[in-house]
């Protein structure tokens, strides 16, 4: 978040089980409008090729976040 404060723009990436928290933070750091990229939980304790998947999903929305309007 720090970067982003500097002009950097950046992209959270989480797990759904713990989007709320992100919508928490991002208003109580001033920061409403930081982008979050959200995959389904969990991410811990799976096999290489489904995590590789969930990345892959990630994707799409860490560009869209890295390169969209806000």
């Amino acid at each position: 978040m720090e970067l982003e404060k500097r002009g950097v723009r950046t992209v959270v990436v989480g797990t759904d089980r713990f989007r709320r928290l992100g919508e928490v933070e991002r208003r109580s750091l001033g920061m409403p409008d930081l982008t979050m990229a959200i995959a389904e939980h969990p991410l811990g304790g799976l096999q290489a090729e489904q995590l590789l998947a969930k990345a892959d999903g990630l994707l799409e929305q860490v560009v869209q976040g890295l390169t969209g309007g806000r």
